[in-house]
C-alpha cells in the first residue's frame, strides 16, 4: 500500500494565511483580485491552473513568466507571515507521530502529492518541521493536473497506481481520485464538505492506530470493487 498525502489541510494548518497570501500574490502581480466566481470558473485547483486562469483573466499572456512571478510573491509572502508567526504553518494534530509510524512499517509507502508549487510546499512543510525529503514527492511545477500530480507521486515512490490510498481535504482531490478509480480518505476543518461531495471515509485527526484501520478496509474494498469492474 502506498499512501499519498495532500499538505495543505492535510499535513500542515494555516490554511487562512496559505490563500490569503496566494490570493494578494496574484492581485500585486497583476492587478486582478481573484474572487469566489474567479475560483468557481477553475476546472483545475493547482497552483500552476489557478496562477494561468488568472493572467488569462487579466488580459494577459500565460508563459511570459508571470506565473513565476506569482509563485514568488506567494513564498515571500508566505515566509513574511512565518517570520511574524513562527506557529503560522504546523503540524496538523497527530501528523509527526502518524508519519514516523508509517515510515517503520515495512509493507506501507508514503508520499506526498499537492497541487500547490514545489518551493512553497516545501517551505510550509519545513515551517511545520515535516522532513519531506524522506518521501517521494510531485507537486504542479511538475504538472498542473491534480490527478497527474497523485500519479506521478506514485511513479516516483516506485509503486503502481493500483496501491494508492489518497489522504487529502479538498473537493478537487475527491474529483482526482474518482478520475483515477483511487480510494479516498477526507480529513481536515471542512468534513461536512467532503461529506456532501460524497466522501465515504472520514476522519477529523489522523490518528495513526485509527487511521490504520481505516486504510484496511479502504483498500480492501476497492480491490474488491477493482475485481468486480473487471
Amino acid at each position: 500500500m502506498l499512501i499519498v498525502f495532500d499538505v495543505d489541510g492535510t499535513l500542515v494548518g494555516g490554511e487562512f494565511y496559505d490563500w490569503s497570501c496566494f490570493d494578494q500574490a496574484i492581485e500585486t502581480v497583476l492587478g486582478f483580485e481573484p474572487t469566489k466566481e474567479f475560483f468557481r470558473s477553475i476546472p483545475e485547483i493547482t497552483a500552476q491552473s489557478i496562477a494561468v486562469a488568472a493572467i488569462g483573466a487579466a488580459n494577459c499572456r500565460p508563459g511570459t513568466g508571470l506565473e513565476e512571478k506569482i509563485r514568488d510573491e506567494y513564498l515571500r509572502r508566505l515566509r513574511l507571515v512565518h517570520n511574524n508567526d513562527p506557529h503560522a504553518f504546523p503540524a496538523r494534530k497527530g501528523i509527526t507521530a502518524l508519519l514516523s509510524h508509517l515510515s517503520s512499517l515495512p509493507d506501507v509507502g508514503v508520499a506526498i502529492a499537492t497541487g500547490d508549487w514545489f518551493s512553497t510546499s516545501t517551505f510550509k512543510l519545513g515551517a511545520a518541521g515535516i522532513d519531506f525529503s524522506r518521501y517521494a514527492m510531485a507537486t504542479s511545477s511538475d504538472v498542473a493536473r491534480r490527478s497527474e500530480i497523485i500519479k506521478l507521486a506514485a511513479l516516483r515512490a516506485g509503486r503502481p497506481i493500483s496501491d494508492v490510498v489518497y489522504i487529502g481535504d479538498g473537493v478537487w482531490d475527491i474529483k482526482a481520485c474518482r478520475e483515477l478509480r483511487v480510494p479516498f480518505i477526507g480529513t481536515g476543518t471542512r468534513l461536512d464538505v467532503l461529506r456532501e461531495a460524497g466522501a465515504e471515509h472520514l476522519m477529523e485527526v489522523l490518528e495513526h492506530v485509527a487511521l490504520l484501520d481505516k486504510l484496511q478496509i479502504v483498500f480492501k474494498r476497492a480491490v474488491q470493487l477493482s475485481a468486480a469492474q473487471d
